[in-house]
């Protein structure tokens, strides 16, 4: 990161500006070179499914190992995850979907708390997109599932069908398109 850094203060440097993880630069304790932070109320970003997330597999069989990661586990993060997983998954997009998610908890008046999911599909081009901003409530991992397979619904319902159909529609690009007649 330091070199890259070291680029953009140069001043015959070949950047003007970089998008760099957040997490990384306060990490290094470099958290005050950061002037602006991507996501949904900072430029509009959304992020991909589970981006931020750790996962950790483990043997079922292997109690001990198991108990030691339902001491670290993180309910509402879970939750979340389990969430954008749902949704990725009913609308059949793997890791190159043209998919932008945001979760978010949102408290009530009452103490308890909502799942707020922003999701977004976009077409290569840039000119169709399908969105959204729904808020659930979330207890179980089977709510998580649901809340996901819902926004999908909907989000496919707004136009995420005919994006995502056109975008499967389109096959690679092999040698023989690159080839003169």
């Amino acid at each position: 990161m330091g070199t890259r850094l070291a680029k953009l203060d140069a001043e015959d440097g070949p950047f003007d500006a970089l998008i760099l993880a957040a997490a990384g630069l306060i990490r290094l304790g470099l958290g005050d070179r950061i002037t602006q932070y991507l996501d949904s109320r900072n430029g509009g970003m959304l992020h991909a499914v589970g981006q931020g997330a750790i996962g950790i597999e483990n043997r079922s069989s292997d109690d001990r190992v198991q108990g030691m990661l339902n001491l670290i586990d993180h309910q509402r993060t879970h939750l979340a995850t389990a969430s954008e997983r749902s949704l990725l998954r009913t609308l059949e997009g793997g890791c190159s979907a043209p998919l932008g998610v945001e979760t978010a908890w949102v408290e009530k008046e009452d103490g308890g708390s909502l799942l707020r999911m922003q999701a977004l599909v976009v077409s290569t081009d840039g000119k169709e997109r399908a969105e959204i901003d729904m808020t659930e409530n979330v207890q179980t991992r089977t709510d998580a599932e649901m809340f996901g397979t819902t926004v999908a619904a909907e989000l496919l319902r707004r136009g995420a069908d005919k994006i995502l159909t056109d975008i499967k529609a389109k096959r690679p690009t092999t040698i023989a398109d690159l080839q003169e007649t």
